[in-house]
């Protein structure tokens, strides 16, 4: 089956309802294409004596129950290495990976073996390969007694295929090429691989995120076939940065097992090691109490990055002890792959970067000065991650007092951060509802969990033949995707979903006075919106909602102030805010009590101090002071003085 029309089968089976609309939105493919898809999927169905998908009244895909149930075991069970066909990027990561392992002689006619297409077809595709590569500084060569093979540095060739197999699992979940080239190369198994490292993951106390694991699995199954191919890194190699005290990690110990399991052992050498060790601790949670040698250096970093984003956002937060070890559990892996340049892919980057535009450049700012010790700038993608772990870390959770609730499941495969993000959105959009905390896929037990609803990011095996209706949901949700769940909840719920206003009661209003309206769906999603808006920026404790003009006056505002001292342009600029009403004098005491403890402490970029203290040392009410300075002033020895 190709995989355009094994998208849209999973989409259709996934919801209760999902229209044309919705699948042209979610493919960027063109109406014609999408029914050309249907059309072939019916095929399929017909052939097998059951009704086909058809089209409701609001372009809806309507599926018979009988028919549901078949193609969610057609989708668990069939053997799809013998009806899917690779379409051309899919094409390309096969290609790439039968370079990458280097098992054998490769010419034109392998390739046309093994993918089962034309030579020009062939040919086609390793063009486009090759002038993606070129962006990469890797070539794809050709000799008469070597074969097709890979040039580059070891460290590019590395990254690049890491790079595919986390963006293939990433972005569709697909791990289809992957398996099939694993059998193709009769390469140890994704399913046993995992029993290995789950087994000795528990045995060293080692936390992987759900879809991280995956993504290692994969990787150590390629990497390992090149090393043992003879295939190392240059023990001279300056990218692979040298950590002694790696080798007293519980990872180093859990690598070394791992590696030793498997009859190549004494192939892989130890800075072979030492780079697979490094990409477990990229991808396993940090826990501060394993009481590590790095344990301090990271705490560190944790401190001065929570410290710059309260300067940042000028808010002070409580039960921070409890954010530190939240902070730390996802600072320490990406600390690492920060530290070995390993590559890492955020499926949510422009999510996350749309719907919480404020924190994100507030938690790109925090980062900035971490740019050098690292070599380079932090990636979007990178700091995508950071602001979904803040976001979880720093919101506030409202406890809600419903005497009767539904309760309900969240099943998540895009870590803590976005879990927490989903769990806070869902318990708002439905107060009715009892959420139990969101769980992993290998946690998931349905005989454990006696719920009445289940939310997922990732439709499994193990909720197939479940009894209760299982929703599928975006790990962070648009206004219109919000809609679009309210809608298949109520759906499946009625009343006890919500107390809040009834889509179908809008929908028959607006029929009763206008008639049926085209785009009846988007009007009915912006009213409902108005009524069911869940925030989308991070509810902080102390939250601020005036804007920077609302806080500032003319009492407070002072140009070329004439200053001797860090001490006295404090003073006098705290002046201002007490002559106005907005501050007492203790609060500038505390500010310069705060400043003599650490003169650099309020530097937060070049030639700008952010100097404040608590609420609680002497506010009247929310201001800000703005100052310039006549002659510069140094404050303490920071970097960014004057």
């Amino acid at each position: 089956m190709d995989k355009d029309i094994l998208l849209l089968l999973q989409s259709i089976i996934k919801r209760s309802f999902y229209t044309l609309a919705d699948a042209q939105k979610e493919t960027n493919a063109s109406r014609r294409q999408i029914t050309y898809r249907l059309y072939k999927l019916n095929q399929l169905i017909e052939n097998y004596g059951l009704l086909p998908i058809v089209m409701g009244n609001q372009q809806e895909f309507l599926i018979d129950v009988e028919t549901k149930d078949f193609l969610i075991q057609f989708l668990f069970e069939s053997n799809e290495n013998s009806t899917y066909y690779l379409n051309r990027e899919e094409r390309k990561i096969f290609i790439y990976l039968c370079l990458f392992v280097d098992r054998e002689y490769l010419s034109l006619q392998h390739f046309i073996s093994y993918l089962d297409i034309s030579k020009s077809t062939l040919m086609q595709d390793l063009n486009e390969l090759t002038l993606e590569l070129k962006e990469h500084n890797i070539t794809i060569e050709y000799e008469r007694s070597l074969g097709y093979f890979l040039q580059g540095e070891e460290m590019d060739i590395r990254r690049h295929m890491m790079t595919i197999v986390i963006a293939s699992l990433s972005e569709n979940a697909n791990s289809h090429v992957l398996d099939m080239f694993i059998d193709a190369q009769h390469l140890y198994t994704f399913e046993f691989s995992k029993l290995i490292i789950q087994e000795l993951a528990h045995k060293h106390d080692i936390s992987f995120v759900e879809d991280r694991l995956d993504e290692f699995i994969y990787i150590f199954i390629f990497l390992t076939t090149r090393i043992v191919d003879g295939l190392h890194v240059d023990k001279n190699n300056q990218k692979i940065p040298h950590i002694e005290m790696m080798k007293t990690f519980k990872e180093s110990d859990f690598t070394n097992e791992l590696i030793d399991f498997f009859p190549y052992r004494d192939e892989i050498l130890e800075l072979d090691r030492h780079y697979i060790g490094s990409w477990i601790l990229g991808v396993s949670f940090g826990n501060i109490d394993d009481d590590t040698e790095d344990c301090l250096i990271i705490a560190q970093f944790v401190g001065k990055i929570m410290t710059r984003f309260e300067l940042l956002s000028g808010v002070h937060y409580s039960n921070l002890e409890e954010k530190f070890r939240n902070i730390f559990a996802h600072f320490r892996p990406a600390y690492y792959r920060l530290l070995f340049k390993l590559p890492i892919y955020n499926p949510l980057k422009d999510r996350v970067k749309s719907e919480y535009p404020s924190l994100y450049a507030l938690v790109k700012e925090t980062m900035k000065p971490f740019t050098e010790i690292f070599g380079e700038e932090i990636s979007d993608d990178e700091i995508a991650y950071l602001t979904m772990h803040f976001a979880s870390t720093y919101s506030k959770k409202v406890e809600d007092e419903i005497i009767e609730k539904k309760q309900a499941l969240i099943i998540c495969l895009n870590g803590i951060g976005s879990s927490v993000i989903l769990y806070n959105e869902l318990r708002s959009l439905f107060p009715s509802i009892e959420f139990l905390l969101p769980i992993e896929v290998s946690q998931f037990d349905a005989d454990e969990y006696d719920v009445d609803i289940i939310f997922t990011t990732r439709f499994f095996k193990d909720l197939v033949n479940l009894k209760i209706p299982v929703v599928k949901v975006s790990p962070i949700m648009d206004a219109q995707e919000r809609f679009t769940v309210f809608r298949e909840v109520i759906s499946h719920l009625g009343d006890y979903a919500t107390t809040s206003v009834s889509a179908d009661k809008i929908v028959n209003i607006l029929r009763k006075h206008l008639g049926i309206l085209p785009n009846e769906d988007l009007v009915v999603s912006d009213l409902m919106n108005t009524y069911l808006k869940v925030p989308t920026e991070v509810k902080n404790e102390e939250s601020v909602r005036e804007s920077l003009r609302d806080l500032m006056c003319e009492q407070t505002l002072c140009l070329q102030l004439e200053a001797s001292s860090a001490e006295e342009a404090l003073r006098k600029s705290g002046q201002l805010l007490i002559d106005a009403g907005k501050v007492s004098d203790s609060y500038v005491r505390a500010v310069l009590r705060d400043q003599g403890r650490n003169p650099a402490y309020f530097v937060i970029a070049p030639h700008i101090a952010l100097p404040h203290a608590k609420a609680k040392d002497g506010v009247h009410e929310r201001a800000i002071g703005l100052t310039t300075l006549k002659t510069p002033i140094n404050f303490g020895d920071s970097k960014n003085n004057p």
